[in-house]
């Protein structure tokens, strides 16, 4: 029970409830905060990756996200939106492909056709967050943190995957299949 008190005397309290029962419409409390610009996190990401020059699948060795958000208000929920980021963009990378016959139709209907990562595609994502550099543009100090962890695995993966191959700037479209991984090992 939360209460609120007098330091050294014990005995004189009042609970939060006792105190919110005793003003006639309650307790509450309204502020209002605009902005006119966006803030930005900013990081990077870094990926290691292993080919297998035989059927051109990709496994991710190793993931790591670092993002400074600024101010962390729920640690644990800026990791969850930053893992779950990465998920997305992971996904997006070397799964995702969206496929139309030629008049526009599109081919890929249902999630039986539509590949999206699972646990098992999904590496360990290491996220180091870091608050060295608060924002001064809103009273928390607080920067985006959600599109931290899906903007950059793109080109994170291309680039890793270019160099375990061995070709660099091969890759410039997404998602990285393993037919395009073998093609660019028969070249």
């Amino acid at each position: 029970m939360w209460a609120i008190g007098v330091r050294g005397q014990p005995d004189v309290e009042l609970s939060l409830a006792d105190i919110a029962g005793s003003t006639p419409d309650g307790l509450g409390a309204a502020a209002t905060f605009t902005s006119d610009h966006m803030t930005y996190p900013y990081g990077g990401h870094a990926a290691v990756v292993r080919i297998d020059p035989d059927t051109g699948g990709t496994t991710i060795e190793r993931y790591v996200v670092a993002y400074d958000v600024g101010c962390a208000i729920n640690p644990m929920l800026v990791n969850g939106q930053i893992l779950g980021g990465a998920a997305q963009g992971i996904g997006g990378a070397l799964l995702e492909e969206f496929l139309y016959d030629d008049v526009g139709n599109p081919m890929v209907t249902s999630f039986m056709d539509y590949l999206m990562p699972t646990a098992t595609e999904m590496p360990d994502v290491e996220i180091l967050l870091s608050e060295d550099a608060p924002t001064p543009l809103n009273p928390l100090g607080a920067k985006g943190a959600g599109e931290g962890g899906t903007n950059a695995c793109g080109a994170a993966l291309a680039t890793a995957i270019e160099q375990a191959i061995g070709k660099p700037g091969a890759i410039s479209t997404l998602p990285i299949t393993p037919q395009m991984i073998r093609s660019l090992l028969r070249d």
